[in-house]
């Protein structure tokens, strides 16, 4: 099998930069400095495959917009929110969003194969502090959804879970389904 039919491969070499981007779509000297610049303060990463769907010399192809930065990013209006959904207000444990009583948002990874630019958890999103939430946080929510019992349903989130290991997942998602309230 060709390795660039493989997810970790594609992880392991998604285009972080203007000059990577350049060799797969064609960019101004003005666009590429924009696009570094954006980078000062966001992210950027696009898988391969991802780019390859570009169309190289159309700015306005939606998969290029949808992947590539763009220094409007950069420029606050003040009704923005670094936090738009409100999740940091309704965090009863690390890692755990909580806005509605019978549901948890449990967020496994800050990491994607692709960081979408309209992301509304970009302030976390993509960070090396933390891209998998370790053994002891994963247990400190599992305990907490397991002592409250009103949470029936529970979304496994990040980023994006499925750039964690099967093992890592499976372990995450048989510790959420042995919790007898958890339905969902």
């Amino acid at each position: 099998m060709d390795n660039r039919q493989d997810w970790r491969w594609q992880l392991a070499n998604r285009i972080t930069t203007a000059g990577e981007l350049e060799k797969i779509i064609s960019l101004s000297a003005e666009e590429k400095e924009d696009i570094e610049k954006c980078l000062g303060s966001f992210r950027m990463a696009v898988t391969p495959y991802y780019a390859s769907l570009m169309d190289r010399y159309d700015r306005n192809c939606p998969i290029r917009l949808q992947a590539v930065p763009s220094l409007k990013e950069t420029v606050r209006d003040k009704s923005d929110l670094d936090d738009p959904l409100g999740e940091v207000h309704f965090n009863p444990v690390p890692n755990v969003v909580r806005r509605y009583p019978d549901r948890a948002l449990f967020i496994v990874t800050v990491q994607c194969g692709s960081y979408c630019r309209h992301c509304t958890r970009r302030r976390i999103v993509g960070s090396d502090e933390c891209s998998v939430v370790g053994r002891k946080e994963i247990e400190c929510a599992v305990d907490y959804i397991s002592r409250t019992p009103e949470i029936r349903d529970v979304l496994i989130s990040g980023g994006d879970p499925f750039v964690l290991s099967t093992e890592k997942l499976e372990e995450i998602i048989s510790s959420i389904r042995a919790i007898e309230h958890v339905e969902i």
